[in-house]
């Protein structure tokens, strides 16, 4: 049995969570051909799959890593869960549309995940919640969202602004579905310290303190989704994120930018 360690685990989370968001994954698999959401057929929506994922993290000596996922949806007329994410929508008319939001934030590392970290204090992963507000045009859905920590770990928000787009009939196929994606990013000086960060009783040769801002990165993403069947598809997900300079700038980072790629299969029941 393979054992993941603590980072790694993280990472292939955060990982999953991203591209779904990014991509729009849940709006793809349970929509109309004009993007809006189809409740005209069963309210209950559920399907599962599997697929091969490559991270790449930013913390300087943590490796691309790739490894084999399980991932989920599930989805009534209000209710969605998707990876270690949940909405519930509060209000839907007219293309606009509140949820409410709940979200574990897979972030952060354990002293022993790299060498450049030994003598760090564990950075932990922590429950979020908010709200989004998204409102669907004819040339796209523009979302908006907010999350904060109620654990206390982190202490900070999130607010982040995405476009996404679903290209239908791509190639004259009906099968074959793309949406892209770009957005922005801000993060408090609170959550980036925490996660980035290097306090004085962490100091080291060659690792000074660092307090980290708050911060704007921009996000970018696509999703290919071709159905073989009725029930059954094929997707591939790319998901980069650009990090500011107040977080490129610790001496505990070594990345520009987090990456995730992801080939998998998907059953709907």
């Amino acid at each position: 049995m393979i054992i993941l360690n603590s980072q790694r685990k993280c990472a292939i989370l955060r990982s999953i969570f991203l591209l779904m968001i990014l991509a729009g994954a849940v709006k793809a698999e349970f929509s109309t051909g004009d993007g809006k959401p189809d409740y005209s057929g069963p309210k209950n929506l559920f399907s599962v799959g599997a697929g091969v994922i490559t991270t790449r993290d930013p913390y300087k000596g943590v490796d691309t890593d790739s490894r084999g996922i399980p991932f989920f949806l599930y989805m009534t007329d209000r209710l969605s869960i998707y990876g270690p994410m949940m909405s519930y929508s509060l209000y839907e008319d007219d293309g606009w549309e509140i949820d409410a939001l709940a979200k574990v934030r897979f972030e952060g590392y354990d002293e022993d995940d790299s060498r450049f970290l030994q003598g760090m204090d564990d950075r932990k992963w922590t429950l979020e919640m908010g709200g989004s507000l998204s409102k669907a045009f004819a040339i796209g859905d523009i979302t908006t969202d907010v999350s904060a920590d109620v654990l206390n770990e982190h202490k900070g928000y999130e607010l982040r602004l995405y476009y996404s787009y679903d290209f239908r009939n791509v190639l004259e196929s009906p099968a074959l579905t793309v949406t892209p994606n770009i957005g922005l990013a801000y993060r408090s000086s609170q959550l980036n310290d925490y996660y980035y960060g290097v306090r004085a009783s962490e100091v080291i040769a060659g690792r000074p303190e660092y307090n980290v801002g708050e911060s704007t990165g921009l996000m970018a993403g696509m999703r290919v989704n071709y159905k073989i069947s009725e029930k059954l598809s094929l997707m591939s997900m790319i998901s980069l994120e650009w990090l500011d300079d107040e977080i490129r700038n610790s001496p505990i980072v070594d990345e520009d930018y987090i990456e995730s790629f992801l080939l998998g299969i998907m059953y709907r029941f």
